[in-house]
Formats: C-alpha cells, sequence, structure tokens
C-alpha cells in the first residue's frame, strides 16, 4: 500500500504507466473525464481491452425543467483551468477526434442520475498475469487528478497491488455499474466530442479555445 498525493509521496500517472498492461481492464468512477488525461497517458490507454467509467453527477443528462432545456455538462471534458499551456498548444481537434475513436472502441460510458457527491472515486486495473491494482481517494480522469499537471488540489489517493482488494472494490463497482442509479452515456459524451472536430472550422476552434483560457479574466478587459 502506498500514498499518492501528486506532489511528495506519489504520482497517480506513474503508477498508471507502470501497471497498466496489454489487455488491462479499467472500471473508474470519477467526477470528470479530460481528453487530455487520456492524450497524455495514450501509450498506456491504447493497450486495454476496454473501460469502464462512471461520473459521480448528472454528466451529458437532460435537465427535467421543460423551460431551461439544457445538458449537465461535464466542464472538464476539453481540459480545466490547470491545462491552460495545454489548450494554448492549440491541438484540441487532434486530440478530440483521437479520443472519440478511443472511446468508441475502449470504452463504456455511464453517469448517475442524481448527484452522488458522497460516492468515492476509485480506479480498478485489473490484468491478467500481474497485479491487480486499486487507486482510491481524490482521482479522477484529469491531468491534474493525474499529477501530469501541477495544481494547487490537495490530492491524497491510497494505492494497493492486491488482486483480493482489486475484487472487493469491483464488486461495489459491479453493483452501482448494474443498478437503476447510473444510465448509459456514451453517445452524448461522444456526440460532444465529435463536434468539437467536425462541425467547426480552424477559427471557430481559435476562438473557443481563447474564450476557454481566459472567460475567467474578461471583466478586467472592459
Amino acid at each position: 500500500m502506498k500514498v499518492l498525493d501528486n506532489k511528495t509521496q506519489g504520482f497517480v500517472y506513474k503508477e498508471l504507466e507502470n501497471d497498466i498492461r496489454k489487455g488491462s481492464r479499467l472500471s473508474i468512477i470519477s467526477a470528470s473525464f479530460s481528453m487530455y488525461a487520456y492524450e497524455k497517458l495514450s501509450r498506456q490507454f491504447d493497450k486495454i481491452d476496454n473501460m469502464r467509467f462512471i461520473y459521480t453527477r448528472p454528466s451529458f443528462l437532460k435537465t427535467d425543467d421543460k423551460e431551461v432545456k439544457e445538458f449537465f455538462i461535464d466542464n472538464d471534458l476539453f481540459g480545466s483551468s490547470y491545462e491552460l499551456k495545454l489548450k494554448n498548444e492549440m491541438t484540441q481537434s487532434s486530440i478530440a477526434r483521437d479520443c472519440a475513436n478511443w472511446i468508441k472502441n475502449k470504452t463504456e460510458i455511464k453517469s448517475f442520475i442524481t448527484p452522488n457527491e458522497a460516492q468515492p472515486r476509485i480506479l480498478c486495473i485489473e490484468n491478467k498475469n500481474y497485479d491487480d491494482v486499486t487507486i482510491n481517494g481524490t482521482i479522477d480522469f484529469t491531468p491534474a487528478a493525474f499529477g501530469i499537471v501541477k495544481s494547487d488540489r490537495s490530492d491524497y489517493n491510497m494505492c494497493v497491488h492486491n488482486k483480493l482488494q482489486t475484487q472487493n472494490s469491483l464488486g461495489m463497482f459491479e453493483s452501482l455499474w448494474n443498478s437503476d442509479m447510473v444510465v448509459d452515456v456514451k453517445q452524448e459524451v461522444l456526440d460532444r466530442m465529435e463536434s468539437m472536430y467536425e462541425e467547426n472550422s480552424p477559427e471557430f476552434l481559435y476562438f473557443f479555445s481563447t474564450y476557454e483560457i481566459f472567460q475567467n479574466n474578461l471583466d478586467s478587459l472592459q
């Protein structure tokens, strides 16, 4: 057992680099999913057989409010404020395309229908000929939570290399995955990602990316 705080005691991304192998199966419960997390560890994620992912909060689900028909969107899908440098590279369209193809071929995605803030985050790795691994704590599927980029997050994760521990965690995951508390949102995620590279001109992507980077500072420009 080891602590991963993404600062002094260990980094999540290093564990993923070491423990994800050809044929691995991932089961993840997370508040967010970022395409940049996939892109930065694509060499590992492309090896897996499949990934099952559960959003802890309603994501890509339409509201019941008839007057306000909008979707709950994961704002970290195209990167959070911690990924400003990655956004500045202006490669969103290419990354979105690659990540969408990976999602199509390798993943299943569900979301809680109602917010479940108390739901622990967890990442399980099942391996055929190597140790199974469980990471739980503050882990999310983002570059910041993986420790790839610097952030002011106060992360604290426990990492265990043990088949029995992983099977216990997977038992909890399975009960949620097969419950009526969650619904499939894979197509909704794909639709959102595909709009990033199919419907938008390079000029739109430039202005979209610029807005995403500077939106919190617009008031100071007036």
